[in-house]
């Protein structure tokens, strides 16, 4: 035999099967056909038996003959079919079975499997006829049985049934006894009745009633945004429906326009220059004022509350709200309060900042007056909301005014730069400056900055934590900066200090309504230098790591590669330090390491500050914030303000570059650019030591610190060097803008159910121009 005959009857062999199976599978079905038939044929047994009847048939005796007909066929279809299963029929029952009429028997059911589903469609569509057939006889019946009852009741015959007093209702439908006096008619009337009451029965059980207590208390909360919601876009009242099962969408573009057309904001502080003689703006501090009534129209100020309500409604961007988010929103304050909150926060007003001095600053006093002398960053406020002309907007009053070469102008620069108003909180002074070229967050903060947390210890010291990275960060009305350090379960969240010596008149939120309620915490900004490239002096502040913790030290000894330290506030005469490492190991004094360490490493132990030299991988010592001699910063400067008051190095939130050259303690001596000797207010232009007086006429005064461009800080006043503007704003984050509101658990197929019940209309339209069928990626990753 070849490989082609094998296959060709392993193919036969296979469709066989197929057949088999098909058939297999259509007794089945035909089981439940033939049993919905005996069903039909008893109550038609029922029908017949009922002596009642007899005149009733008699007089539809040719629509009963067909009926007769088509059950006749049905039993001899029956009979051929039960031939076929090898049934034995009753009445030709025989006892006689020879070994040779089975094998007979066994090839004629082999024959009758092929025919039984021809057998089975006949049964099926004779079925179909009776069922047609019946249909109406039991029609003419009803009918028939209905005039009896009639003809009954008015000859008195038969008594009548009291008629109910009060109509029936829909409601009672179920529990009225109907009767026919037609024995199958009542039967399948009875069955209806029960099948009704179970279906009545169980949309009671699935029927959600809705709490009507959430509408009253938005509309007892919120009657503003509950008036809104209902007069634009629900003409009747507010229903519960729309706000728990969220029924009633409204599409993004409407709930924008209705907004638009409803509201102007009040009370919004506005910046104003005010031109007025040079001595009389020095003596009031400014050359601008702040105007607290101003107004805005919602459609000229977009950029400032469009995009942080998209977020706050429609954040996955779907392009409708729900009427629960809109009320959410609105949490315990009216809508127009709502729109005031965001422009607000949109604009910064009331966070703090870092501005660059320019030309354009209140001018010093004339004795070192020149427009070149206002360098470095200061610590300031936004005070005010920008304008539409400030924001790069122009209206159609102003283009339409304007002149053609003007409006040419208009259409061909567009203004992508933003100014806003700003205090500075040492001077209190009100500048105008421009958000993408002379703003950036406060103190140094940026992206992925490292950072240490301060953790205060029982026993009265401190700790630093391991380096953290930020993230995150948002930038808050009062002052204060809520930063977020690594991803995960790992992330830290904690709010930062408010800043001392600021102007009295700063921005202040005294009830924290606007922060978040993440703790309050010290930190400080790393540098560059996480090991030691000189040997680090006697007597310098160093941080020794422990069990992940970072502690202050001071070094006691230099031997090659080693130091010996101890705790920062311990002692501070070297050589007594050194003779008590020596003494009493017991006495801890006022160390504030951990006793195992103590017990560990014991008082003034050694440490490796040059791990390398003998192939170490573990920097447990570290530069003081890891800062050293060559490392790139920012430090404070003294300087003079308008009205010739100097601010000391050790207040002043004046920040310019330098360069650490020296060690001292706990303290650092920094070079300036030799540049800055060019400036009239310079301190290093006068020698070192010399009197100056902070403000003139009161006799206070204080030795000038500065040789030159040289002077010495505080190791905790210097920051990383950092150059040029940075967006502070909003959130600013290391994750791509919008990204973290798509991650998280979504219930992917109910939300698909939902939009489909939306979108849909009570209706499933058919998909064409080859549109993807959500069912058949159901389990889709």
């Amino acid at each position: 035999m070849s490989a082609f005959d094998i296959i060709s009857t392993l193919n036969i062999i296979i469709n066989l099967g197929l057949d088999i199976k098909a058939r297999f599978e259509s007794f089945n079905k035909a089981a439940e056909e033939i049993n919905l038939l005996n069903t039909k044929l008893r109550l038609l047994c029922k029908l017949f038996e009922d002596r009642g009847n007899d005149d009733i048939i008699t007089t539809h005796l040719s629509e009963v003959a067909m009926v007769v007909d088509i059950v006749q066929s049905i039993a001899q279809s029956y009979t051929n079919c039960a031939k076929a299963l090898g049934v034995e029929i009753p009445a030709t029952n025989t006892a006689t079975t020879k070994p040779e009429a089975r094998g007979k028997k066994y090839v004629k059911r082999l024959w009758a499997f092929y025919k039984i589903p021809d057998l089975l469609d006949e049964i099926q569509r004779k079925a179909e006829q009776l069922e047609k057939v019946y249909g109406a006889v039991s029609v003419m019946l009803l009918y028939d049985i209905r005039t009896q009852q009639r003809r009954s009741s008015e000859s008195g015959i038969i008594e009548s049934t009291p008629v109910a007093k009060n109509p029936t209702i829909h409601e009672h439908l179920l529990e009225v006894g109907l009767n026919t006096e037609f024995a199958s008619i009542d039967l399948m009337v009875g069955n209806l009745m029960k099948e009704c009451k179970l279906l009545r029965q169980r949309l009671q059980e699935v029927t959600l009633c809705p709490d009507t207590s959430a509408v009253e208390d938005y509309q007892e909360q919120h009657p503003e945004g509950a008036s809104f919601w209902r007069d634009r876009f629900q003409k009747d009242e507010l229903c519960a429906s729309a706000l728990r099962y969220e029924t009633l969408y409204v599409s993004w573009a409407r709930f924008v326009h209705e907004i638009e057309t409803s509201f102007v904001l009040k009370k919004v502080p506005t910046g104003i220059f005010d031109p007025r003689n040079i001595n009389l703006v020095r003596e009031q501090g400014s050359r601008y004022r702040i105007d607290q009534n101003g107004m805005r129209c919602l459609s000229t100020i977009r950029p400032l509350w469009l995009p942080a309500l998209r977020s706050a409604l429609d954040p996955l961007h779907k392009g409708y709200v729900k009427p629960r988010n809109f009320f959410n929103v609105l949490h315990d304050s009216s809508l127009s309060d709502t729109l005031r909150r965001i422009t607000l926060e949109s604009a910064g007003y009331g966070i703090l900042v870092e501005c660059e001095r320019a030309s354009g600053d209140l001018p010093l006093p004339a004795a070192i007056e020149s427009p070149s002398d206002h360098v470095g960053w200061i610590s300031a406020q936004i005070v005010a909301v920008p304008t539409s002309n400030e924001l790069g907007i122009v209206n159609e009053r102003d283009s339409i005014g304007s002149s053609s070469e003007l409006l040419f102008t208009y259409f061909k620069y567009t203004i992508h730069d933003v100014h806003v108003y700003v205090r500075y909180l040492e001077t209190g002074q009100i500048e105008r400056k421009s958000l993408s070229k002379q703003v950036r967050p406060i103190g140094g903060i940026s992206i992925g900055a490292p950072l240490s947390i301060r953790h205060e210890l029982k026993s009265g010291g401190h700790a630093w934590s391991c380096d953290l990275h930020i993230t995150e960060f948002k930038a808050c009305y009062g002052g204060q900066y809520i930063i977020t350090t690594g991803v995960g379960s790992s992330a830290i969240e904690f709010s930062t200090r408010p800043l001392k010596n600021s102007f009295h008149k700063i921005l202040r939120d005294d009830d924290n309504s606007s922060f978040s309620t993440a703790l309050e915490f010290d930190y400080n900004l790393l540098g560059p230098s996480k090991v030691f490239t000189d040997p680090p002096k006697i007597g310098e502040k160093v941080q020794i790591e422990y069990d992940g913790f970072w502690y202050d030290a001071r070094v006691t000894a230099v031997d090659g590669d080693e130091i010996e330290y101890i705790d920062w506030d311990g002692p501070t005469n070297t050589t007594q330090a050194l003779d008590d490492s020596q003494g009493d190991e017991n006495d801890s004094g006022s160390l504030f390491f951990p006793e195992e360490q103590l017990i560990k490493l014991g008082k003034g132990s050694r440490r490796l500050w040059r791990p390398w030299r003998r192939n170490v991988q573990r920097y447990d010592v570290r530069p003081y914030r890891c800062f050293h001699i060559g490392d790139s910063i920012e430090a404070p400067v003294m300087y003079p303000d308008f009205r010739f008051h100097y601010h000391t190095t050790d207040t002043s939130h004046l920040y310019l570059p330098a360069r650490i050259v020296d060690v001292q303690g706990d303290k650092y001596v920094i070079r300036f650019s030799p540049a800055l000797s060019a400036h009239g207010w310079w301190p290093g232009r006068m020698p070192k030591g010399q009197p100056i007086d902070l403000v003139p006429g009161l006799g206070i005064r204080v030795g000038n610190p500065f040789d030159f461009d040289r002077v010495t800080v505080d190791m905790d006043w210097v920051r990383p060097f950092s150059a040029g503007p940075r967006p502070v704003l909003g959130v600013q984050s290391i994750k791509p803008s919008g990204w973290s509101l798509f991650q998280g658990v979504h219930l992917g197929n109910l939300e698909d159910l939902l939009e489909r019940s939306l979108w849909r209309n009570n209706h499933d339209p058919k998909r064409t121009g080859g549109q993807r069928d959500q069912s058949l990626f159901v389990n889709e990753e």
